[in-house]
């Protein structure tokens, strides 16, 4: 888990900094539930292919977060205690994006108010920083049976970083 950085609280600038934090954590807790859906679905067929994981991964990522986790629970016995998390997941990263500068219109004119502000963000930022690392040894194991492991995962990792490199070496 990434630390959550200590606001300073000297620049309205930085509600807009965790406010992009907690979207960024939100937006890794959701690639974790396409991983995790992904990775469920492959685990029912007999013998997938390339196409199927293709064909599967395309239709998750157009998925909402909600639709996600209601398709994991008809995939996967989810712990009540997990699902309770991530339905406040769910429920927090929903108001993240849809209500929370309506909710805190007041609190933004104030530097008393973005400390509010800011606090709350950063609770969310662990919420889903909490979750993500619950759900993602979860798809790992089941990725595991398909023999991606850790040595592939960090393949891809270090391929991807060398064509960032490429891309941007010569600016």
């Amino acid at each position: 888990m990434t630390a959550i950085p200590t606001p300073d609280f000297d620049d309205p600038k930085e509600i807009y900094a965790f406010f992009g934090l907690a979207a960024y954590n939100a937006s890794l807790l959701e690639a974790s539930f396409i991983n995790w859906t992904v990775a469920l679905r492959l685990g029912g067929m007999t013998s997938a292919t390339r196409q199927d994981f293709d064909s599967i991964f395309e239709h998750s990522e157009a998925r909402t977060l909600g639709q996600l986790l209601d398709v994991t629970r008809k995939l996967a016995a989810v712990p009540k205690n997990l699902d309770r998390l991530l339905a406040k997941s769910l429920a927090e990263r929903n108001r993240l994006i849809h209500r929370f500068y309506r909710e805190h219109a007041q609190n933004l004119t104030h530097p008393e108010g973005h400390k509010v502000i800011i606090s709350e963000l950063r609770s969310m930022i662990d919420l889903f920083q909490r979750t993500d690392s619950l759900v993602t040894p979860l798809y790992l194991a089941l990725w595991a049976h398909f023999g991606v492991d850790e040595a592939i995962i960090q393949e891809e990792l270090t391929e991807s970083l060398r064509e960032v490199e490429s891309k941007y070496s010569g600016l």
